[in-house]
């Protein structure tokens, strides 16, 4: 059996209002209901009716993981050549971390004018729609949580179009963005005028923190295609090969309850950038932790536990990535938990989450 889309699927299964479940499409179902992220042994323990009205009712989530693929894959092969009435649950999680260890690396080869690159490895989830995005040559401004990926993505962008790459961070006044001329007559460049003069992708990072006249000067620059710094009487026009793509934690619609030095952003500005927003890519994770499914599930479980209580904490991949690497090295469980993941959380909202393994 051929590993089949949730599109194909539905295709094959029809209009939700017309469904008749048979024993023909029964396991068409079942495949489907594990793609759209149900247990694959719940699912499996439903009735025909039971799984005809979630059919019918269709309104699952439409995100669907490398894992829950494999899940719905394996789990309807064993059905078919086993007809296995119960299924151990993990059984089922061993043979998908096998498969998911067995798939060849991830690839995307990008056509660009200087001729093809193909990017391989860590490639999170959103970087092909940047790509397409910065390839049309439009502002972007990627939205998403502390540590999701974001400047990750933009250095992918940069390497697939083979362009420099620069990053400008929190701006606190426009000489950070333009540049200044000492008290010596040496004039200080930026990654703003680098990127803008010579070509190159540039990320304006955590925007909604930036200083607004700051702001301004950038928007002014993307609109009129010139900008003007302070070592040349002359404006400089915009290069061919300049992109910008911005990253913020909100979407500028000022502080959240925990991002909250972060500023709103006018109309004008928004208005101007394609906006995606960049959640934490999962499958990514899961490769990060370094083979430690204990402290993945428990980073998982805790950062879910945040989310529900909002409690004002960043759960990131970062805590995934270097509690694997300390606990690898030694360091303590305990200790990994308090540096790593918790970082001084109070003992009010440790108590909320309450997260014993």
């Amino acid at each position: 059996m051929s590993r089949k889309t949730v599109e194909e699927l539905e295709q094959a299964l029809g209009e939700p209002s017309e469904f008749i479940i048979t024993h023909d499409n029964r396991n068409l179902v079942i495949q489907w209901a594990i793609l759209k992220g149900h247990s694959p042994v719940q699912i499996h323990s439903m009735r025909n009716v039971e799984l005809a009205n979630l059919y019918h009712e269709k309104d699952l989530t439409d995100k669907v993981t490398v894992e829950q693929a494999l899940a719905a894959d394996i789990f309807v092969k064993m059905i078919n050549a086993f007809q296995i009435a119960s299924i151990d649950p993990e059984m089922i999680r061993s043979l998908i971390k096998q498969e998911i260890e067995n798939q060849p690396p991830k690839k995307l080869e990008i056509i660009t004018p200087s001729g093809n690159v193909i990017l391989e490895g860590v490639i999170h989830y959103r970087t092909e729609l940047i790509l397409k995005i910065v390839s049309l040559n439009h502002p972007v401004m990627m939205v998403g949580p502390a540590g999701c990926g974001k400047t990750s993505i933009g250095e992918k962008v940069a390497q697939a179009l083979q362009l420099p790459f620069f990053v400008t961070s929190t701006i606190n006044d426009t000489h950070e963005l333009t540049g200044f001329v000492d008290g010596y007559g040496k004039y200080h460049t930026t990654p703003f005028r680098q990127a803008f003069e010579h070509g190159g992708i540039w990320i304006a990072d955590e925007i909604d923190a930036w200083d607004a006249s700051a702001l301004l000067a950038a928007n002014s620059a993307l609109a009129n295609g010139f900008s003007t710094f302070p070592d040349v009487s002359q404006p400089i026009f915009k290069h061919q090969n300049f992109r910008m793509i911005a990253t913020a934690n909100t979407f500028g619609s000022g502080a959240s309850r925990v991002y909250v030095g972060r500023n709103e952003l006018d109309a004008a500005s928004l208005d101007r950038f394609a906006v995606v927003d960049v959640e934490y890519d999962l499958t990514l994770e899961q490769q990060f932790s370094r083979g430690n499914d204990r402290w993945l599930n428990y980073v998982w479980k805790t950062r879910k536990s945040v989310e529900e209580k909002k409690i004002r904490h960043v759960v990131s991949s970062r805590a995934i990535i270097n509690g694997a690497i300390a606990l690898e090295a030694g360091v303590s469980w305990k200790d990994v938990e308090e540096i790593y993941l918790f970082k001084g959380m109070s003992e009010t909202d440790r108590k909320k989450i309450n997260n014993k393994d």
